[in-house]
């Protein structure tokens, strides 16, 4: 049986997040490691879709699998998000880009590198 469920997490969540993004919770060790090996899931397991942003700390998820026995004690593990390459090409087109990079943390954070690939697709 389907369902939808908050999540509410203890820090606000990466601002790339978006409505239609997939959501995936992987166990964490003891020593802080992952559990690639859980009998039960088998790592790394798909949860749902974001179906709204509440606030910074807040997401709204369809589960579509309807599984979670016990949902708060996924809160504790690794949870992590993709992009439908749908919507979200990493591919840019046409024959200029502009980027701008915005750190939104109140602490320092340090740029080292920045990697691009150009394809010339105009002949």
């Amino acid at each position: 049986m389907a369902f939808a469920e908050t999540m509410t997490f203890d820090f606000e969540i990466n601002t790339s997040l978006q409505v239609g993004d997939q959501v995936y919770y992987t166990q964490t060790t003891s020593s802080g490691g992952f559990n690639q090996n859980n009998s039960v899931f088998g790592g790394q397991v798909h949860l749902g879709e974001v179906t709204e942003i509440i606030s910074p700390s807040q997401i709204m998820v369809f589960f579509p699998y309807g599984y979670i026995s016990n949902f708060n004690s996924i809160l504790g593990e690794y949870i992590s998000f993709s992009k439908s390459r749908i919507v979200n090409n990493s591919d840019l087109l046409g024959y200029w880009a502009e980027v701008e990079f915005t750190n939104n943390s109140s602490s320092l954070a340090k740029l080292w590198a920045v990697g691009s690939e150009i394809t010339e697709n105009s002949k």
